[in-house]
């Protein structure tokens, strides 16, 4: 059986990395973990690049379906600013909205290996 992968059209919005993710304060652990990889605020492009690489390159794990449309998560490792090898192993979760085309980043997450 071949893997799942998100369908091609995919959405970030910048204020989910730089409110959310990336925040000090509302991000809290996330953040602290997205900061230990060399992601910060002033360079959220890079996370935001990184997730969609990761979306591309990874397949879905677990597809979910709920009221507002069909989450999908996708786990893998994240390349990082720093060139970690082993990347880090995330899951990001995505959301394909009812009656709309392509996914809509939600959330990450590190994931259990």
């Amino acid at each position: 059986m071949s893997e799942l992968h998100l369908p091609p059209k995919r959405q970030i919005d910048p204020t989910k990395l730089v409110e959310y993710l990336l925040h000090p304060e509302k991000g809290r652990g996330k953040a602290q973990l997205f900061y230990k990889f060399g992601f910060t605020l002033l360079n959220w492009e890079r996370l935001n690049t990184a997730l969609l690489e990761h979306a591309e390159t990874m397949p879905i794990s677990e597809t979910i379906a709920t009221t507002y449309g069909t989450k999908y998560i996708v786990t893998g490792g994240l390349g990082t600013p720093d060139g970690r090898i082993p990347s880090p192993l995330i899951a990001a979760v995505w959301i394909q909205e009812e009656g709309k085309e392509g996914v809509r980043f939600v959330t990450a997450y590190p994931a259990r290996s």
